[in-house]
């Protein structure tokens, strides 16, 4: 029986991947899941950016794939909550508390529901008191917490909270599943849950929560009835959604906007782009979101106004917009819609939503911009709902005239009340009426003796064109910034009242990034405001209070002292006759000084934090830990990301703002640094080291991988950018009169103590040509001198210790990001004046962070390439540099790899490492052709360990290997393996030092397949071989086992890297070419020139070099 009308359109008619489901009632969202796996198995549901995708620059998740996640997370989720001492009770609420990617959030969400229990999503942004409330309010029996350290601390507060307050149940805790336990390729192994009986339509389902505006947040509870007329909204648009793609990169599955956009494609067929599930979440910056969803060929886009008035503030986006045909705008969430399939090629539809009102987001754009982009010929349109009542304005419309882009009409499926505002002629409160199509959450409001909704949001009518609205404003005082969060000021201007020196307090803000408050002197305390000394005075003296008030509210609802506005005694606050204030009236009078305020903010900073007189290491990480500390309020450690410790948008600012105002009192030019760097290196350890290329460089920092651009190949663009950075006013070599060659070979080698340096270390030593090696190295963060360093080092590879003691080795610690590699004065003169052979090894093996990160290290191959073109000998020493095979990631050609300059710099897109190792290839490329330095750079594959068979056991292939003892299973997979041993690999390089050839290849020449290797690990651990996706999923399904993940995981190291092997089943190599697909590469030179990979000094890998790797990790108990 129909218990909802059908929408005016059925989405998705003839559609070839996409079956509309019933949506009339007769079916709940999550037996609609069920449908789509047995009915839309190859639709789409998510898409992200992948460079590792073949045909496209992203990858897919399918709804086969989507829904039998949801199966997983339901009998993961059911198996974890069974197994606590809450399991018991009659209702259970499955609270989570992380901040995972989307698709895994999603698939956890549905997996709770799908099991009967109810999902409560909690906002990370809460405070510890919010928390405590909402597992209360709530009744949370469970809590599924992320791994993220802020979010276990405040986890633990709030349990410790509940116990002391005694405040009824105790939730259980476990942990947060991540995307490679949920998204498994299908092995075929997959059983799907029993078919699921129709829940109580009016029965809760979901929970969210306020955003905590007025008090703490306030629960809302979603039954399945108001998630199926929310999942229905956009068919009572004027376009059919099926096939759009929507891009959401920049919403937590927290906030009501991302579960009301995913949950619509249940219904309607629309493909949500989202940011790559990599763990956890990520704040994207304005270009980010953009060039992703340009990436994801996204046909909507949403986002809070605020990233779109950056949008309009850049010329080039402005004239990238100008391209689309309409740009459609929500009141407060945006989706931009862009036809690629309908028009001709290059001809696009652009629509930005602002999706509004109480759950959504906040406050509109700005006038002046939406009258602009207008006016330049992008044509907006405005959506307008909210989580409590779904939409009211009609969804998709066609493109509008200029002066209708801030108007809305209403949605059919609506019937809300419009009560007039007294005074205001064509202006409307707006109530929400309930309908057979929609049913708001709560009937707060009795209006002509029937209940309604109240918004409190004020519309107008358009005053020549009627049933056209546009939002005005709120009724009550909330502060709506324009990042969609609110804040309440009359909490915050209670707390500053209780000052002596405080006469009253506004708070102001709706429509800005940030809050501030405009505060009258108490009688007695006034001031000239335009006296900076005694602004400053006055603002210092009540400081103390406005922290207390910032402590009892949000994070992004913090006041900065910039931000007191002092009222003039001349200017009065306009009151009441009761003697309250009149708001509005008031923040009139003083909006010029306001305005003044946010003009000055976009280039002031935290002025009484003191600038290092010198820009060393010490003084600069002391600075910078200053600045994040200050803003963020708590203490956090230099490797923690400060976005996952609370920090937001508003407080990137101030530390950037801060950082530059201290470089430019350094005389640093600053002007090409981007707005978005410091979510380029979010935590302090990565800020100083951005910061120091910066001073020391004395360059501008347009490196910053976060700086995107609209235009086609942008990413290439920046890496020929940073290229050209470092490859500026070479020094002219200049050797000294009657110079003579050195007698013997004195060498500088970086990164002597990982495992490749201490393989050339100790082959440096044996050479009877070297007299001296300067081991250089970092300074450890553990207090560990560099020699306690290598000793362990060469130990674990069996080498001669006897190297610590040699007298050729000097060992040395430094930061080549110093144009003197941060020695002292004699030091560095003694190495320019004797080196012969510089071997630059060190490097930072992270593939999560950015190309800025490795900036210090790029300075340094600049550093190093000037320190040889300084040397007084008759030729600069040779530099060898120890690139990485990663650079030809993208690599297309079915040709292999040629031992050659690699000039298009796509072939690295795709991590911050390959980048920075393609970018200093180039730089040393280009002093070839300009100078006389020779460099050598040598492009190294995967490493095999060493003669001693050590193989550290963190990387993947032992991992894999020690799966095997726990699943009784190791994976067969097609191709080949060119895998070098370490002391080949550092004999090889040595051999090649003086090489008139500038670029090498270096893996094995005479690769072996998978198969031969892995046959022989099998049969010495006696376990059987299966295909790759069939170990995949039996390494998947071992997680159903009783034991704690932690526990798992030690015992499965396997598990960890989960996410990278489910990366690796869809990937197909073929006989005779490398495994997973990775590209061949060019060898004739490279094995012509280093005697050690000649057939007679290497053999090919085999069951004596799997003997030897499976005995050492006996040995050190890794394996039984």
């Amino acid at each position: 029986m129909a218990l909802l009308p059908p929408p005016p359109t059925q989405p998705g008619v003839g559609s070839k991947t996409f079956k509309a489901p019933p949506v009339d009632g007769s079916s709940s969202l999550p037996q609609i899941i069920d449908h789509h796996l047995a009915h839309s198995p190859l639709h789409p549901l998510f898409r992200y950016t992948s460079a590792d995708a073949r045909d496209a620059p992203y990858e897919q998740i399918l709804w086969k794939d989507a829904a039998r996640a949801v199966h997983r997370a339901a009998r993961l989720i059911t198996s974890r909550a069974s197994a606590t001492p809450n399991s018991g009770r009659n209702s259970l609420v499955i609270a989570f508390l992380a901040n995972s990617d989307l698709p895994t959030s999603w698939a956890c969400t549905w997996g709770a529901i799908r099991a009967g229990y109810q999902a409560f999503q909690i906002s990370p942004r809460n405070s510890t008191d919010a928390i405590v409330h909402l597992l209360a309010q709530t009744g949370a029996t469970h809590l599924v917490l992320g791994d993220e350290p802020a979010l276990r601390d405040a986890a633990n507060a709030s349990i410790q909270a509940l116990q002391s307050n005694q405040a009824g149940i105790i939730p259980s805790v476990f942990e947060m599943p991540t995307f490679g336990d949920l998204y498994v390729e299908d092995s075929g192994d997959f059983v799907p849950l029993p078919a699921m009986d129709t829940p109580e339509l009016d029965k809760t389902a979901f929970i969210l929560h306020t955003s905590g505006s007025t008090a703490f947040p306030k629960p809302i509870r979603l039954t399945h009835r108001m998630l199926l007329e929310t999942a229905r909204n956009f068919c009572y648009g004027e376009l059919d959604p099926c096939g759009e793609v929507l891009g959401i990169h920049f919403l937590p599955f927290s906030h009501a906007a991302a579960p009301n956009a995913t949950s619509s494609s249940l219904v309607d067929g629309h493909i949500c782009a989202v940011s790559p599930p990599t763990g956890h979440r990520t704040v994207p910056t304005p270009e980010q979101i953009l060039q992703e969803a340009i990436n994801t060929e996204c046909t909507i886009v949403s986002n809070v106004p605020s990233v779109l008035e950056v949008w309009a503030a850049n010329p080039d986006t402005i004239k990238a917009l100008q391209k689309f045909k309409a740009v459609v705008r929500h009141q407060h969430l945006s989706f931009c819609r862009v036809y690629t399939r309908t028009f001709k090629p290059g001809f696009y539809y652009f629509y930005f939503f602002f999706y509004f009102a109480q759950v959504f987001m906040g406050a509109g754009l700005h006038q002046e911009v939406g009258d602009a982009l207008a006016a330049s010929g992008v044509n907006l349109s405005v959506l307008y709902g909210a989580t409590e009542f779904g939409m009211i304005a009609k969804a998709f419309r066609k493109p509008l005239p200029p002066d209708e882009w801030n108007y809305f009409l209403i949605s059919g499926h609506q019937r809300p009340y419009l009560r007039p505002v007294p005074g205001e002629p064509g202006s409307y409160e707006l109530f929400v009426r309930p309908t057979e199509s929609m049913t708001p959450v709560i009937l707060d409001a009795e209006v002509e003796g029937e209940l309604m909704y109240a918004t409190k949001d004020i519309i107008a009518e358009h005053p020549t064109k009627p049933g056209r609205y546009r939002y005005v404003r709120r009724a009550d005082n909330l502060v709506v910034l324009s990042t969609g969060e609110k804040t309440n000021p009359v909490l915050v201007e209670a707390i500053v009242r209780q000052h002596p020196m405080v006469g009253a307090a506004v708070v102001f803000g709706s429509g800005r990034p940030q809050s501030g408050i405009l505060i009258e002197p108490a009688e007695g305390n006034q001031i000239d405001p335009t006296d900076l000394e005694a602004l400053a005075s006055y603002r210092n003296a009540i400081w103390e209070v406005i922290e207390k008030a910032n402590q009892s509210a949000s994070t992004h609802a913090r006041i900065f002292k910039e931000m007191i506005v002092v009222a003039n005694s001349s200017k009065p606050f306009a009151l009441t006759d009761k003697g309250s204030i009149k708001r509005g009236i008031t923040l009139d009078l003083y909006n010029s000084e306001i305005e003044a305020a946010y003009a000055a903010v976009e280039s002031s900073s935290q002025t009484d934090i003191e600038s290092p007189s010198v820009w060393d290491a010490v003084a600069t990480t002391e600075f910078v830990r200053r600045a994040v500390v200050s803003v963020l309020g708590h203490a956090v450690q230099d490797s923690d990301d400060i976005f996952q410790h609370g920090g937001d948008s508003l407080q990137a600012t101030w530390i950037r703002n801060t950082i530059l105002h201290a470089l430019r009192k350094s005389d640093v030019p600053v002007n090409g640094v981007p707005h978005n760097f410091v979510y380029a290196a979010p935590s302090i350890s990565e800020l100083t080291q951005y910061v120091l290329a910066l001073a020391q460089a004395q360059a501008s920092a347009d490196e910053s991988e976060g700086v995107s651009s609209t235009r086609e190949g942008a990413r290439t663009q920046e890496l020929d950018d940073m290229v050209a950075k470092y490859t500026t006013d070479f020094p002219r070599h200049n050797p000294a009169p009657n110079a003579r060659a050195p007698e013997s070979e004195v060498v500088l080698l970086t990164g002597s103590t990982g495992a490749l340096g201490t393989a050339i270390l100790a082959a440096l030593v044996a050479l009877s040509s070297v007299s001296r090696v300067y081991a250089f190295n970092r300074r450890a963060k553990d207090g560990a001198s560099v020699e306690e360093r290598q000793l362990k080092a060469l130990r674990e590879q069996g080498l001669d210790a006897g190297v610590i003691g040699s007298p050729k080795v000097v060992f040395v610690e430094g930061d080549v990001a110093s144009p003197t590699l941060g020695l002292s004065e004699a030091l560095f003169a003694e190495i320019r004046e004797s080196v012969a052979l510089i071997i630059n090894n060190a490097w930072r093996v992270d593939f999560n962070v950015m190309l800025p990160s490795f900036a210090p290290l790029i300075q340094g191959v600049r550093n190093l390439a000037d320190l040889a073109l300084a040397s007084p000998h008759p030729n600069p020493p040779r530099l060898v540099f120890t690139s990485s095979i990663s650079v030809v990631r993208n690599w297309k050609s079915a040709e292999p790899v040629p031992e050659d300059s690699l000039k298009d710099p796509a072939v690295a897109i795709g991590s911050g490492y390959s980048e920075s190792k393609w970018v200093s290839e180039r730089i040393l490329q280009i002093a070839a052709d300009e100078t006389a330095l020779r460099p050598v750079i040598v492009r190294v594959g995967q490493l095999s360990g060493a003669a001693n068979g050590s193989w550290n056991q963190r990387e993947w292939l032992p991992s894999v290997v020690r799966s095997g003892q726990v699943l009784g299973v190791l994976p067969q997979a097609e191709g080949m393996v060119s895998w070098i041993p370490l002391s080949i690999a550092a004999a090889a390089i040595i051999e090649l030092r003086n090489s008139a050839q500038t670029t090498h290849n270096l893996v094995h020449p005479r690769p072996v397949s998978w198969a031969s290797l892995f046959d022989a690990f099998a049969a010495s651990l006696g376990v059987q071989l299966v295909p790759f996706p069939k170990w995949f999923s039996r390494l998947e399904g071992s997680l159903k086992s009783e034991e704690s993940e932690i526990e798992l995981t030690k015992r499965n190291p396997a598990l960890a890297l989960l996410g990278y092997f489910g990366s690796l089943v869809s990937a197909r190599g073929r006989p005779g070419e490398e495994v997973f697909g990775m590209p061949r590469l060019e060898m004739a030179k490279t094995v012509g020139e280093a005697e050690s990979l000649r057939e007679e000094n290497l053999a090919r890998l085999g069951g004596e070099d799997v003997e030897r790797w499976l005995n050492y990790w006996r040995s050190t108990g890794f394996l039984q």
